[in-house]
C-alpha cells in the first residue's frame, strides 16, 4: 500500500495527491488513490462524488474509515497549517475546535527530498500527535 501512494504522489506532481485508506480492526486493507479537486501543489480537496463512492463502497464491505493521505511535492511530511485547518472544524454551539474525523490517520508523504518520506499524525486536539508507520 505504501507503493500504491508513494506512485500516486510522484503521479500526481507538480500537484498534491490525495485518497483514502480504508481498514479493518485497526489494520490497513485498501487504498483508494483520488483526484485532487483543487489541482494545487499546496491544497488538496477530494471531488464530493468520487468521495461518496469511496466512502460508500468502505461501508459496503464492512470497513472503517482509517486515514486520509496526500503528498507534499516540495516540503516535508508535517502537517502545513492548511492541513491542521482542514482537519478540524468548529462546532457552531460550544465553540470548541475539534476533529473533523476523530480517531483516523492522516498520513503525508514528502516527495522533497531523493527519497519519499511518509509520516503518520492524529489530530485528536489541537496538535498532530505523531504515529509509526508499520510496513511488513
Amino acid at each position: 500500500m505504501v507503493e500504491v501512494i508513494v506512485a500516486h504522489a510522484r503521479a500526481g506532481l507538480p500537484n498534491e495527491a490525495c485518497g483514502v485508506i480504508a481498514g479493518e480492526d485497526g489494520r490497513p486493507v485498501r487504498v483508494y488513490p483520488m483526484h485532487n479537486a483543487e489541482e494545487s501543489p499546496v491544497v488538496y480537496r477530494f471531488d464530493e462524488h468520487e468521495q461518496l463512492r469511496v466512502f460508500t463502497d468502505i461501508d459496503d464491505r464492512g470497513w472503517s474509515l482509517l486515514g486520509f493521505f496526500h503528498s507534499h511535492p516540495r516540503t516535508e511530511a508535517s502537517p502545513s497549517p492548511t492541513d491542521r485547518a482542514l482537519a478540524h472544524w468548529t462546532d457552531p454551539v460550544t465553540g470548541e475546535h475539534v476533529p473533523a474525523y476523530p480517531g483516523t490517520r492522516y498520513v503525508i508523504v514528502s516527495l522533497a527530498g531523493d527519497e519519499p518520506e511518509l509520516r503518520a499524525f492524529r489530530f485528536e486536539g489541537g496538535d498532530p500527535v505523531e504515529e509509526e508507520i508499520r510496513v511488513p
